[in-house]
Formats: C-alpha cells, sequence, structure tokens
C-alpha cells in the first residue's frame, strides 16, 4: 500500500499553507509593533500568548517570554536537541482552564520520564515524516501537559490531547496522549509514537484554525452545518467537523505507515490495524464530502481536492 509523503507546499495548498498563516500574522503584528517580526522569514510557530492577543484585538506586548499564554508566571521551556525544538508551558492556572472548559484537569510540569519520551519525539519526528516534522514545527509554539483533577474527575483521563482556536499554536496533552491512537486505539504501555501522533494530529487541527482566519471552506454557516453519517461513531457530525476529522485522517496515514515498519511483535499488529483503519475513515470522509461539493467555496474545494491523492485509492 503506497502512502503519499512530502512536505507540504504553496503549490499543494496555495492560500491554505503555513507560509499563508505566517504572512496573515506579520500582516496584523507590523502595525502594531512598528517592525516585521523575525519569526515570519525564520520559520517556526508564531509565539502563542501574542497571536491569542491579536485574534482578541488587543496589543502583543508579550512574546515567548513571561505570561507565554497570557497568565500571570506562566513561561516557555525548551526541549529537544535536534532541529525541532519545541517549548512546555509552566504556571497555567485554574483560571485559564476554567476559560477553555478544562475544569477536569490541571496543568503539571513533565517529570524526568516525560521529558525524556518528550525530546525522544521531537528529535526523532523527522526520520519518521518530513511532513509531520514541518507541520509540528510551524503550527506547536507551546505544549500544555495535563492531569486529571479527582474531584473533577472521577473516570480520570478520557482525553489525550485537545487545542483551542482561541488558543492558538498552543497543544494540550493527557497522559493518554502516550498510548491512544485514533479512532479507538491503545497501546498498553506508554510510547513515544503515540505522543509524536498526538503532537502532530492537533498541529493538524491548529493549521485548519489559523486557515479558517484567512478563508472559509464553505459557502455558508449552514452549509458548514450540514450532518453527515459517520458510521464508526454511529452518529452525524456537522460537514465542518467532517473536513477537519478529514485533514487529520488524510496526514496520518504516511506517519502510521513510517512506524509500522520500524515496529515488531504485538505493537507492529496494532499499528497494522490502526493503518487500516485510519485509511478507511479517511475514505468514508471523503466520499460523504464529496458528493457535496456544493457545499465549498473556492478554497475549501482546493483543500478537499488535494487530501484526496493522500489516501489510498478504495478496492473495487
Amino acid at each position: 500500500m503506497k502512502v503519499v509523503d512530502q512536505p507540504a507546499s504553496e503549490a499543494t495548498y496555495g492560500a491554505l499553507g503555513s507560509g499563508a498563516v505566517r504572512e496573515r500574522c506579520a500582516a496584523e503584528f507590523t502595525p502594531v509593533t512598528g517592525s516585521r517580526p523575525a519569526w515570519t522569514d525564520q520559520g517556526g510557530a508564531p509565539p502563542p500568548y501574542a497571536c491569542g492577543r491579536l485574534d482578541q484585538g488587543r496589543r502583543p506586548d508579550a512574546g515567548l517570554g513571561a505570561e507565554a499564554l497570557g497568565v500571570p508566571g506562566a513561561d516557555l521551556v525548551e526541549f529537544g536537541t535536534g532541529p525541532l525544538r519545541l517549548r512546555y508551558a509552566t504556571g497555567l492556572g485554574q483560571d485559564a482552564l476554567r476559560e477553555l472548559g478544562l475544569t477536569g484537569y490541571r496543568t503539571v510540569l513533565p517529570g524526568p520520564r516525560t521529558t525524556a519520551r518528550l525530546t525522544e519525539a521531537v528529535d526523532t519526528l523527522p526520520e519518521l515524516s518530513a511532513r509531520a516534522t514541518e507541520v509540528v514545527g510551524d503550527f506547536v509554539g507551546a505544549v500544555v501537559l495535563l492531569k486529571p483533577r479527582p474531584d473533577r474527575a472521577p473516570m480520570g483521563e478520557t482525553m489525550s490531547s485537545c487545542s483551542f482556536s482561541r488558543v492558538p499554536f498552543t497543544v494540550f496533552l493527557t497522559g493518554l496522549g502516550l498510548h491512544r491512537l485514533p479512532p479507538g486505539f491503545m497501546f498498553t504501555e506508554p510510547t513515544v509514537y503515540s505522543l509524536q501522533e498526538s503532537l502532530f494530529h492537533e498541529a493538524l487541527l491548529l493549521w485548519l484554525n489559523e486557515v479558517d482566519r484567512i478563508t472559509d471552506a464553505f459557502q455558508t454557516d449552514r452549509g458548514r452545518a450540514t450532518q453527515v453519517f459517520v458510521s464508526w461513531h454511529n452518529a452525524w457530525w456537522s460537514a465542518g467537523r467532517c473536513l477537519r476529522e478529514l485533514f487529520v485522517f488524510a496526514h496520518l496515514p504516511a506517519l502510521r505507515a513510517a512506524a509500522l515498519e520500524r515496529s515488531r511483535g504485538p505493537r507492529r499488529a496494532l499499528l497494522a490495524e490502526a493503518l487500516r483503519s485510519a485509511n478507511a475513515c479517511g475514505q468514508e470522509l471523503l466520499g460523504s464530502l464529496a458528493v457535496r461539493r456544493e457545499l465549498f467555496t473556492p478554497a475549501g474545494l482546493e483543500l478537499l481536492d488535494s487530501l484526496a491523492p493522500l489516501l489510498p485509492r478504495q478496492r473495487p
């Protein structure tokens, strides 16, 4: 089974590319700060806190230092020893989590084992996928680690990772991010690969959040809300949600295929089934949206058509 994995480019996504996102951020920063920000030309994710303030119509008077996520005392600590380096957040309080609807969690600092896994994840990601490395580097400016609060989450961790449009370039991870692969696979032991996929998964969604600030994939809000049946959840999702999930499931197979080639034993069997499932989910979503092309803008059709080659063709 051939899975496409090539670096994202402006030729592929046009106005939807990561370069367009940085240009949008730079265009908003320059009038406020009086100069073009250096990170625009250097690559990498723009500063989360400053971009979040801009999105709220406020002055971006902080960068990657203190109050990195808009919370007094918060800061970012770099990890990774290779060309890809990320940062985890410290000092994020309950008030910030409450505003995001994460009242069942608290922020924690990574211990030695988690720090080692985070470092290994970013250091070895380039060996698996140029695409994933590029997307994570472009759209993950901060990582926030969460643990469930026993008084608010008696069932423990039920979420592996999440991200929010109102907190750009920021990924929230729990311990399940070291185990779970969507749509429903679980490693019994923590794995660096699961962490890599969690980062990639959320980076893809953060990318789409920023794309939504530049253009709209749907002709109308009603079109975005059109209901589509999703068999593996036995539920109806909006077309907007289906497009976001398709974007993820179109990109995950290449990363899983690369991990599968390096795996042995029970882990290999689980990855093989997870790869098959991701392809099936992607094909279903693609087919469901492809017959509703009238819902999409030209930019949305460009995005939809760019995803089709990333998925293997269905056999008759």
